[in-house]
């Protein structure tokens, strides 16, 4: 059998870049697998030509494997071509309202990506569609029940875990007594950056002023007005010494920060999955975040969710730093939830099964209920990669009984 795996563009440090490489991965240890792209950024996967890709798909017993992200025409062409068997990767599409304001070409693409999931429901109601959680699964009604899977995205935490931390970084944060706070995150207007300067205006004019917010992220050419307005608002609030954007960096120096910071602050509005959470909780930061999008099932219990009141957020950032067992209570749930729920080996039990559903294998360890094994209970494992996180700032215990 062949499997064809499809996306305009396959990069190599972003997160469907990680999830095509690993499905990759473990597809082509028992088919014949190749990737098909536009853009081919990932070195790690083989790809098909245009003519592979056509030969591959004509057969009538092939997997077209199609990740929907964004509007992508040729795509659309390809699938009309295919007569085998076809499952939608599907990763959410930001709304196009989130872009109005400052780019209209982002809106459009947005828009018309919305509009092609519409249209691949109804083109091709045979078709599997394997969401990355249950937050992306609201897009695609219309989707039988019976066809339709959940299974987070493949990720590089546990490679990241083996990172050495840059020790400069580190030491700097531990050593300058400030409440430190971080956000890993695209420099976009659905990650919620002006409310996380509003949070910190907040907070300085109620609290004081030791605190800092890292933000760690690329910037966007094609967003330049959201970014003058960012500036513009640090400006008026008179931030400067209070917030960085530090913009890519290297693994080692992301794992500083990590290590370093006191919470992972997220005000994003719309996310399908948002891996940087696992990345944090894999580390021992505990999650404060508006309760948007797939953030809440993403992060799991124990962690702190509010509504978009900066206040509440500011109040809550100073009492987290007076209440050690409670802080060290969300450590544990967050190592937890990523130990329980997502480590790749989970991860690719649930692909695994859900490729044995779209074979017609029988897998002997599927679960009875049919329901994805990442998104099961979650409590209860150890935390051992927390104790990565330097006890000079917090350390880890507490249980995941509590509410929040």
């Amino acid at each position: 059998m062949d499997i064809i795996i499809m996306h305009q563009t396959v990069a190599r440090h972003d997160a469907i870049g990680n999830d095509i490489e690993a499905m990759f991965g473990i597809l082509s240890k028992r088919w014949n697998c190749l990737v098909y792209a536009e853009y081919k950024l990932n070195k790690n996967v083989i790809y098909a030509d245009e003519n592979q890709m056509e030969t591959m798909i004509g057969a009538r017993d092939s997997i077209l494997l199609y990740h929907h992200s964004i509007f992508w025409e040729q795509g659309e062409e390809i699938l009309k071509k295919a007569k085998g068997k076809i499952v939608f990767r599907y990763h959410n599409i930001t709304p196009e309202s989130f872009f109005q304001s400052y780019s209209p070409f982002y809106a459009a693409q947005c828009r018309r990506g919305r509009e092609q999931t519409k249209r691949l429901i109804e083109a091709y109601p045979d078709a599997y569609w394997l969401s990355d959680s249950r937050y992306n699964t609201l897009d695609l009604r219309g989707v039988k029940q019976d066809h339709l899977g959940i299974c987070a995205p493949f990720h590089k935490v546990e490679q990241f875990l083996k990172t050495k931390p840059e020790e400069s970084i580190l030491k700097g944060m531990i050593e300058d007594k400030k409440i430190n706070l971080l956000f890993v995150g695209r420099v976009s207007p659905n990650k919620g950056h002006l409310f996380l300067l509003e949070i910190m205006r907040v907070f300085i004019l109620n609290y004081h002023n030791n605190i800092k917010l890292r933000i760690v992220g690329k910037f966007d050419s094609g967003l330049q007005s959201y970014q003058e307005l960012l500036f513009q608002k640090i400006r008026q609030y008179r931030l400067g010494h209070y917030i960085e954007f530090i913009g890519e960096i290297t693994d080692a120096s992301l794992s500083s920060y990590y290590l370093g910071s006191d919470l992972f602050l997220c005000a994003s509005e719309h996310e399908g999955f948002c891996v940087p959470i696992l990345e944090a909780q894999s580390l021992g930061l505990p999650i404060l975040a508006l309760k948007s999008s797939a953030v809440p099932d993403t992060g799991g219990r124990g962690q702190v969710l509010l509504d978009k009141q900066a206040k509440e957020f500011a109040a809550a950032i100073h009492v987290l730093m007076d209440q050690e067992e409670y802080y060290h209570s969300m450590q544990k749930c967050g190592t937890d939830n990523f130990h329980k729920r997502f480590t790749m080996e989970q991860i690719k039990h649930t692909f695994e099964q859900e490729i044995a559903k779209i074979t017609g294998e029988q897998d002997e360890n599927s679960d009875s209920n049919g329901t994805s094994a990442v998104y099961h209970g979650r409590g209860g494992t150890s935390c051992t990669d927390a104790e990565r996180r330097t006890d000079q700032k917090r350390t880890s215990g507490g249980d995941c009984d509590h509410s929040v």
